[in-house]
C-alpha cells in the first residue's frame, strides 16, 4: 500500500488546525478520541492507529479507539503496548517480527502484516502513565514503512491531547460514578434528571423509584462488609438489568433510585414489583455462603411543576411507608 507524500510544515499546520477546529465544539468523549486518534494517524502517515487505556484494576490494556479493527484487550505487561506503558517509554520498531516484545498472534489470525510500530505512552497531568497511543505501518509515497524521529515529535501532539481528554473523562467518571457498583451516584442522578428527564417529562411522563435493602446491617454483621459489598453489587446489576428504559443510581449506603422516562405510575409500580420479586428470589453467593435479601420500594410519578427535591421527598416517604408497614413491598 502506497501512502501520501510526507507533509511539509504548511500542510501539517493545516491538518492540525482542521482537527483542532473539530475538537473545539465536540463534547462527546468517544467522538473526541476518534478525532484525536485519526489526527495522530494522519500526522505520521500511518496505516492504522489505536488509543489504549490501562485498566489497573482489571490488570489489562484495552483500546478506547482502534482504526480498522474491533476493540482489543490484552493482559497487563504484554506486547509493545505493555513495554511502552510499563517502562514509560516511546518505542519505535521497524522490523517487528524480529522483536521478541511483539505479539504476532493477531497478525497470524487476521492475515495483517505489521511492518513498523510507533508506540508512545499517554500520561496525565501528574506525569503518570494512563495509556498508550500506537501507530502501525508508516506509509510514504515510495511505499516504505519506517517511522523516524520526526514521526515521534508529530505523534507527541496527538498523544498529549489524548491524555488530557482521557484524564478529563476519568475525573468525570470519579465524580459521577459510584466505584463499588458502577452505577451513577447522586451527582450523576441530578445530571441525568436535568438532561434526560426534564425535557421529556411533560410530554411523555416519567416516574422514579426509591428502594432500600431490608436489614442490610444484619448482612454486614453476619457475613462481613465484603459480603455486604457483594450484595450491593448484585442489587445494582439486578436493578439496571431489570429496566428497559431509564437508569439506576446508588443514592447512598444501601439505598438506590431509578429514573424511568416515558413511564406512568402504574407502569412504574409494575416494574418495582417485578424487581422486588427478582431480588427476593435471587441468591448472592459469597465465600460459600448463600445470602438472600429483600427490598422495599417507594414509587412516585413525576410532575413537571414540582422540583426534583420534592419528587425525592415524596418517593422517600413512600419508601419509608413500605419499610414501616412490613418491608419487602411496593408502595406507590
Amino acid at each position: 500500500m502506497v501512502g501520501k507524500k510526507p507533509m511539509e510544515a504548511e500542510a501539517l499546520l493545516e491538518q492540525i488546525f482542521y482537527y483542532m477546529s473539530q475538537l473545539v465544539n465536540e463534547k462527546d468523549f468517544k467522538k473526541t478520541l476518534l478525532l484525536l486518534t485519526d489526527m495522530g494517524r494522519t500526522l505520521v502517515n500511518a496505516e492504522r492507529a489505536s488509543f489504549w487505556y490501562w485498566d489497573v484494576k482489571k490488570k489489562e490494556y484495552w483500546t478506547l479507539v482502534a482504526s480498522d479493527s474491533e476493540q482489543l484487550v490484552v493482559p497487563e505487561g504484554t506486547g509493545i503496548v505493555g513495554a511502552t506503558i510499563g517502562n514509560n517509554e516511546t518505542i519505535v520498531i521497524n522490523e517487528p517480527y524480529k522483536d521478541n516484545r511483539f505479539n504476532s498472534k493477531v497478525d497470524e489470525e487476521t492475515g495483517f502484516i505489521t511492518k513498523s510500530i510507533l508506540c508512545m505512552p499517554v500520561t496525565n497531568s501528574a506525569g503518570e502513565v494512563i495509556g498508550a497511543y500506537q501507530a502501525i505501518n508508516k506509509l510514504d509515497e515510495k511505499g516504505e514503512s519506517n517511522f523516524d524521529d520526526r514521526d515521534v515529535k508529530r505523534l507527541t501532539l496527538a498523544a498529549a491531547y489524548s491524555g488530557k481528554a482521557l484524564e478529563s473523562h476519568l475525573l468525570y467518571q470519579t465524580a459521577h460514578i459510584d466505584s463499588l457498583t458502577g452505577l451513577r451516584n447522586r451527582r450523576g442522578f441530578y445530571e441525568y434528571y436535568n438532561v434526560e428527564i426534564v425535557p421529556v417529562m411533560e410530554k411523555n411522563g416519567a416516574s422514579t423509584i426509591m428502594c432500600d435493602i431490608d436489614f442490610f446491617k444484619k448482612v454486614n454483621d453476619t457475613y462481613g462488609h465484603n459480603a455486604g459489598d457483594a450484595v450491593l453489587q448484585m442489587v445494582a446489576g439486578t436493578l439496571q438489568e431489570g429496566i428497559e428504559c431509564g437508569e439506576a443510581f446508588r443514592w447512598g449506603g444501601e439505598e438506590f433510585v431509578l429514573l424511568l422516562p416515558g413511564t406512568n405510575l402504574a407502569q412504574a409500580m409494575s416494574i418495582a414489583e417485578e424487581l422486588r420479586q427478582t431480588i427476593e428470589n435471587k441468591v448472592c453467593r459469597f465465600d460459600e455462603e448463600d445470602i438472600r435479601i429483600t427490598m422495599s420500594f417507594g414509587v412516585k410519578e413525576l410532575d413537571g411543576k414540582c422540583s426534583v427535591e420534592r419528587h425525592i421527598e415524596e418517593a422517600d416517604a413512600r419508601l419509608y411507608e413500605a419499610k414501616t408497614s412490613g418491608r419487602n413491598r411496593v408502595i406507590g
